[in-house]
């Protein structure tokens, strides 16, 4: 399968990377495969699944049974001479072999059960696609909310410089008791948004530490102008196309399918006769009053036919063939969903690069605004209300500027899971664009 095939090579690349990138994203991710709740109920439920196959295959093996018996009897008689009892000890020993040689429905059974297997192995892959997606957001999150807090943090400290100023020239007699309100209300209010932020921050630790199992340190995100590009084909359709057709979902939903138009022909089966191969021998002590042992051995073929079962097994057809068109409406919605999935993926990974060029162009700009807003203050061509907002605008540029960055990235994630191939080199991609302490 593509994504298994791009983990393995993965795991060759991330030896060499892992060392620099301690902190990174990437051992957050191998952290999760080993203490994430839900990738590991995955994986139990994907290793029952492999049992299938082998259920499946045990119908169509010889089936070796042996058989002891252990048997007293007492009898008592009564005759002219008085009562005469008789005490008997008998014990029996066979072996029994059987191989089914013509078993419709076992043939089948043995078909669904490969299907089973291979139906267990998408849904781990699946699960690992999820886990990847999970990691990813909580580790984004983690750094947009300590990306937001210290965008208040520095705020707040320009905010206090502003109060400061604004009281020292209201003292003077420069600004008017306005200008101080104003930016002491400015400075409260960031305050607040500040303590929001901060529990914003602990709870994202937490959700990343419940999925990694481990303490969340710092962590490194992306340095400053780091570039955003089309992932390839450049073609939204092309992206739906691949998803109706390699999504993991979808994928799995086919497998279903099959396993549910095998079910029709194994309840057809049951009308069908049953032919095995059966040979035994048995060993005997004290069968009769006059024999100490017995022996005997058989061999031969025994026919089954059923001839009918009050309706169950018709009834039971019309069941598998109703749920066999169950499967087929949700094969169809599967890839509806996925084709969706993608033009979802895609729209955000080309929304996401055009919000970041012109989030970062608003960003110089609004530097230059809010050094002119300054300028302007000191000269008294500009009032503190105006600096005041030109910083706030400022700092809510900087963090949808964040935010609009790491969606973009978590987009791109999706946008290869929703075609089926995202893998653990995708994440060693990221990982080479987190080279900054956050």
């Amino acid at each position: 399968m593509k994504w298994f095939k791009s983990s393995v090579v993965a795991v060759a690349i991330i030896g060499l990377l892992e060392p620099a990138q301690a902190d990174g994203l990437l051992s957050h991710y191998r952290d999760a495969l080993e203490h994430d709740a839900q990738f590991l109920a995955a994986q139990a439920l994907s290793q029952a699944g492999e049992e299938e196959s082998r259920l499946g295959l045990a119908g169509l093996l010889p089936n070796l049974s042996l058989d002891a018996q252990s048997n007293w009897s007492q009898a008592q008689y009564e005759t002219v001479a008085g009562s005469l009892e008789h005490r008997r000890q008998s014990r029996s020993y066979s072996v029994q072999l059987r191989q089914p040689i013509f078993r419709w429905q076992s043939w089948v059974r043995y078909q669904q059960g490969q299907q089973q297997k291979a139906f267990s192995r998408l849904q781990l892959g699946i699960a690992a696609q999820a886990l990847i997606l999970r990691v990813a957001k909580a580790y984004f999150d983690v750094l947009i909310a300590k990306e937001v807090l210290d965008v208040l943090s520095r705020l707040r400290e320009v905010d206090a410089e502003q109060l400061a100023g604004a009281k020292k020239h209201f003292e003077l007699g420069n600004v008017s008791i306005t200008d101080v309100y104003e930016a002491q209300a400015s400075f409260d209010l960031v305050s607040a948004r500040i303590i929001g932020a901060r529990s914003k921050l602990d709870l994202a630790r937490h959700e990343l530490s419940r999925i990694t199992g481990s303490p969340v340190g710092e962590l490194r995100g992306l340095t400053g102008g780091v570039g955003m590009v089309l992932p390839l084909p450049a073609d939204s359709n092309a992206w739906v196309a691949s998803a109706e057709r390699n999504s993991l979902v979808v994928q799995a939903q086919e497998v279903l399918l099959d396993i549910a138009r095998n079910e029709v022909q194994g309840s057809k089966a049951e009308h069908l006769p049953s032919l095995d191969l059966v040979a035994s021998k048995s060993l005997q002590e004290n069968p009769s009053a006059g024999n100490e042992r017995g022996t005997s051995a058989t061999i031969g073929l025994r026919m089954s036919m059923p001839l009918y079962a009050g309706g169950g097994t018709s009834a039971a057809v019309r069941k598998a063939k109703a749920l066999a068109a169950k499967a087929e409406y949700e094969l169809d919605d599967a890839r509806r969903a996925a084709a969706l999935l993608a033009r979802e993926a895609w729209a955000g990974v080309i929304d996401g690069i055009g919000q970041v060029r012109a989030l970062e162009a608003a960003k110089m700009s609004a530097e230059s605004a809010l050094a002119a807003n300054r300028l302007g203050y000191m000269i008294g061509m500009r009032t503190g209300r105006d600096v005041l907002e030109m910083q706030s605008q400022y700092s809510d540029t900087l963090q949808r500027l964040s935010n609009a960055r790491y969606d973009t990235l978590l987009a791109k994630l999706r946008l290869k899971s929703a075609v089926g191939a995202l893998s653990e080199a995708d994440l060693v991609e990221v990982n080479l664009l987190l080279n900054e302490p956050a």
